[in-house]
């Protein structure tokens, strides 16, 4: 059985952990079931994709890194982890903006990221979608960045020390609108490589 510090630990680290795994999953293994080899040319493909997708979502996730600052200023929600009493005022700190800053640029890069080999996916499998209706398709663009937020959500409310039920409608409210942040990275990082 998990020691209450080992569970305290993995709570603390679980959004970064898993935000990572995910990225590092779809990046190492959807190429090549994709375009059917995992070639020096498969990775090279994903990492143009991925230098194009992080550097279109660079400057929203700059932005909502920095703009949600003011949720994390009145204890409302942080992409960082939340203290045990994240509903109580507590003294904001450099350290906390910081930490909110860096998370929230890595977990809407990271979406960008996985949105943009799933739009990359979609490309690749667009002849075994095609029987599909055009309205059912999936938008495999989108659906990683919900993939994304989704994770950071459930992760992020898991992590208070308060059972769901009991937490503060503001921070369930405000975890959620950070989610929603993330989940538009993808859609906003194209939408700025096509040129607005």
């Amino acid at each position: 059985m998990a020691s209450p510090s080992a569970v305290q630990s993995l709570k603390r680290h679980s959004v970064p952990l898993a935000v990572f795994a995910v990225v590092a999953v779809v990046v190492l293994v959807v190429p090549p079931i994709v375009l059917t080899e995992a070639t020096t040319r498969t990775y090279a493909l994903t990492a143009a994709i991925l230098i194009l997708a992080l550097g279109s979502a660079f400057p929203y996730a700059a932005l909502v890194a920095l703009g949600t600052l003011p949720l994390c200023y009145a204890g409302v929600a942080s992409f960082a982890a939340p203290r045990p009493a994240a509903d109580e005022p507590h003294p904001f700190s450099v350290w906390a903006a910081l930490r909110h800053a860096v998370a929230g640029l890595a977990y809407v890069s990271g979406s960008a990221a996985v949105g943009a080999v799933g739009m990359g996916a979609q490309i690749g499998l667009s002849s075994d979608l095609s029987a599909m209706p055009a309205g059912f398709r999936p938008s495999f663009l989108h659906l990683g960045g919900v993939f994304v937020a989704g994770v950071f959500v459930s992760l992020q409310l898991w992590r208070y020390e308060t059972p769901l039920g009991e937490l503060a409608p503001r921070t369930v409210l405000g975890t959620v609108a950070l989610g929603v942040l993330i989940a538009l990275s993808p859609g906003v990082a194209f939408w700025v490589f096509n040129g607005f």
